[in-house]
């Protein structure tokens, strides 16, 4: 049996898609509220021990809704990819060869799990 890398993170629940940037003059720039979480979520990883996975990736995320209001599950992925690729645990976005996101009722705000992409699944 073959051992692959899997890297675990708890984070704080991210920012909705919807509030990452901000448009200043004719430029899109990172909102302050997304430039706090990415912050205060990269100190998260560095605390838990950063970890690189290279290559292509399967990330795994559960996410404890913070209150009542309607969210979109996947208004929430576009930060935490950005914070895995800026905090070097992942090469780039565009390596995360498969994706499942899901709503869970306790635990930690926000749970990342980090593996190397091993097979493809039949369509």
């Amino acid at each position: 049996m073959t051992s692959h890398t899997m890297v675990r993170y708890e984070l704080p629940f991210p920012p909705s898609v919807n509030n990452l940037f901000v448009t200043v003059g004719s430029k899109r720039v990172r909102s302050t509220r997304y430039k706090a979480w990415a912050k205060e979520a990269g100190q998260f990883i560095l605390l838990q021990g950063r970890k690189r996975v290279r290559g292509p990736v399967s990330l795994s995320v559960a996410l404890v809704r913070p209150d009542r209001r309607t969210r979109d599950l996947s208004n929430t992925l576009k930060a935490i990819e950005d914070l895995l690729v800026d905090m070097s645990v992942i090469d780039d976005d565009s390596l995360i060869h498969r994706l499942s996101v899901q709503w869970v009722s306790s635990g930690a705000p926000c749970v990342v799990l980090i593996q190397e992409a091993v097979e493809e699944m039949a369509a």
